[in-house]
């Protein structure tokens, strides 16, 4: 999640050398899936055990499915203040784990009930949670942000129980997007505010994230990191808030495909085989924006060349 308009004029690009080159005429082809108005579409995921997609809208918090079969989808409103962040899947097929404003829930998704999990953060004031990932060892990494998405207040947590999470790094105003690499040893995770996307070591013995790099920076008119995933070949795909668009990166940190995308924020991404599905949001855009991407708030996919990787499911 991002909110363009509380920093938008304090976003700077750092240097030259580790700045995107642009691809030179490799775009992909990005369709509409399903018409929507969300007012903040978030945390693609395909839910293997029923078969189906999910997302969220975390302001008008909701749960929402979309069986690929017959097409139908359900929105269930989630009784929780908003903003929520994201939903992960778990070795149970009826409960997901769902960030929001003061923690870590477990959903159950046939009453809808919330039962509260973990709190790493103990209610440190103007903090929330935002996006999170299960490691390929079965580790929850959680980013939170600071509420008005302008002060470093935000930290990145590595959590295997409720009582078992340690402090992995910190110092971001707006966290997304963790995803990891094919052999779970590089975690890449967004830093908004700064326009990049970072790079950390990680193992299954240790918990805290080594070796921080910048994997990427993004120019103005790119758009900011939002979610990513990574494919088979260990591709990280981006997808742009205020970018109209998602990038596909090579491991090196070289683009290597633009996918234009007709919405104006584009915030989560997720693969199903080689199709690969996306969320976009109507908060923050400007009346104009909103004229040129009328579609935005809807889902979309594209049939691309890469084949997606199982998210890994959180131990309940």
């Amino acid at each position: 999640m991002v909110k363009l308009d509380h920093y938008k004029a304090r976003c700077q690009v750092k240097g030259a050398a580790l700045a995107l080159q642009k691809p030179a005429g490799h775009m992909g082809k990005v369709e509409l899936l399903t018409r929507a108005n969300h007012v903040l579409g978030e945390a693609m995921l395909w839910h293997a055990a029923r078969k189906c997609l999910m997302w969220i809208d975390l302001y008008e918090p909701m749960l929402c499915s979309l069986d690929l079969e017959n097409g139908k989808v359900a929105r269930q409103l989630l009784d929780v203040a908003a903003p929520i962040g994201a939903i992960v899947a778990t070795t149970h097929p009826d409960l997901l784990i769902m960030s929001h404003r003061n923690g870590l829930s477990i959903v159950d998704l046939n009453s809808l009930a919330l039962t509260p999990y973990a709190n790493p953060e103990q209610n440190r004031d103007g903090v929330i949670y935002n996006d999170m990932k299960v490691d390929r060892w079965g580790r929850l990494w959680v980013g939170t942000s600071h509420d008005k998405e302008v002060m470093p207040r935000g930290a990145l947590w590595c959590l295997k129980t409720p009582h078992d999470y340690r402090l992995a790094d910190a110092g971001f105003a707006i966290s997304n997007g963790p995803a990891f690499s094919p052999d779970g040893n590089t975690m890449y995770f967004s830093d908004s505010f700064n326009r990049e996307i970072l790079a950390y070591d990680i193992s299954p013995g240790h918990e805290h994230a080594q070796n921080r790099r910048v994997f990427a920076r993004f120019h103005e008119e790119d758009g900011l990191p939002d979610g990513l995933t990574v494919d088979a070949s260990g591709c990280v795909w981006s997808a742009q808030w205020n970018g109209a668009c998602i990038f596909k990166l090579a491991p090196s940190g070289e683009v290597l495909a633009r996918y234009d995308v007709p919405a104006g924020n584009v915030t989560s991404l997720a693969f199903h085989g080689t199709t690969l599905f996306i969320t976009t949001a109507r908060d923050s855009l400007s009346q104009d924006m909103l004229e040129k991407y009328p579609l935005t708030g809807s889902v979309f996919k594209s049939d691309t060349d890469s084949h997606g990787l199982p998210e890994t499911l959180f131990p309940l």
